[in-house]
């Protein structure tokens, strides 16, 4: 009995290695460390009002998001696309939704106001605040997607997306001398595909490349962190959704790919984690529930704690996520 007690250990212990190693061969464990970091972040950028710090996380975290998103973009059919958006924000939204009426900030006779549909389906500015903490993120996510691919008649646009990046960051460099973003696009949030296109189509023409933090010379590295240092305090708080460059949207850019290229050589260094592994699949959960719960955590912990609340809400991610990637991906905007 004890025999074959060890030896069906034996064999559990190499299906779980097995396991691990089959799910290294199919991740870029410096991209899942890349998206873990830039969605704590966020976590963080939502909580605190320490200027400084706002003003380095903002001056890339969300950039290297799209960088990220280009890089992993692989053409699929737009409703498949639409789905994988629209169910983890309407799951997130009834979260939210159920607790905002537990704590009588929307009142009960609003749940059938139009104000309410609005506030689901937000999709321009003026609506009111979403339910889903970072919409305008998935709005001009989708817009991307749509335009390099899961729409086929816009394959022209994947054809020469190097020429349109540059004509984007052209028209984005000269924007408060042209007409405006929002004017265009009637600040519909599908709008701020514009600002994020080029970081969009680096991440594409960086996968193209094969590219490797690796190959980065050490000098390089070096001026990107001096970079990454100095233009923050130069261009001040920028915001992709606030429509807000600083000083430049060129130093924006510039500052962004800095950073975005020093959070890949940084993560390159980590090892393989199927920890980090779940955060980076439940980035959009982490993005659509965060809020209420640092609400909660605001209202039960003392102010003694403020300063880990953030860590404490990612860390409460983790076992949802984990759970409905194995009984719900769809929940998490994966199509299967």
């Amino acid at each position: 009995m004890q025999i074959n007690y060890l030896c069906t250990r034996i064999c559990e212990n190499k299906d779980v290695v097995s396991v691990k190693m089959d799910l290294k061969k199919h991740r870029i464990v410096y991209l899942d460390w890349s998206k873990t970091i830039c969605i704590f972040l966020m976590v963080v950028g939502h909580w605190t009002s320490n200027e400084l710090l706002l003003r380095y996380i903002y001056s890339f975290h969300m950039p290297a998001l799209f960088v990220i998103s280009g890089y992993l973009y692989r053409p699929h059919s737009w409703l498949k696309t639409v789905i994988s958006f629209c169910v983890p924000v309407i799951f997130c939204s009834f979260i939210n939704l159920v607790f905002l009426l537990s704590i009588n900030e929307i009142p009960y006779d609003k749940l059938l106001s139009k104000e309410l549909l609005f506030r689901f389906f937000h999709y321009r500015y003026g609506l009111g605040e979403g339910l889903y903490c970072g919409d305008w993120f998935l709005w001009a996510l989708l817009g991307l997607r749509f335009l390099f691919g899961d729409i086929s008649i816009c394959d022209f646009f994947r054809r020469y997306y190097k020429v349109l990046s540059v004509i984007v960051l052209l028209y984005m460099c000269f924007e408060t001398y042209l007409v405006s973003v929002d004017t265009i696009f009637h600040g519909w949030y599908i709008g701020r595909l514009m600002p994020s296109l080029p970081f969009f189509c680096m991440g594409i023409f960086l996968k193209e490349s094969n590219f490797s933090p690796t190959i980065i010379p050490k000098y390089v590295i070096g001026l990107f962190i001096c970079l990454f240092t100095i233009l923050p305090m130069i261009n001040g708080y920028c915001s992709i959704n606030s429509s807000d460059y600083g000083a430049s949207y060129v130093l924006f850019f510039i500052e962004a790919v800095c950073a975005t290229f020093l959070l890949f050589v940084i993560s390159s260094y980590l090892p393989f984690s199927n920890f980090i592994t779940i955060f980076s699949k439940g980035t959009l959960l982490i993005l659509g529930i965060h809020i209420p719960m640092l609400k909660l955590l605001d209202m039960l912990l003392p102010t003694c704690f403020d300063i880990i609340i953030p860590l404490v809400v990612f860390m409460g991610c983790y076992l949802p996520i984990s759970w409905l990637d194995k009984r719900f991906p769809i929940l998490l905007g994966k199509v299967r």
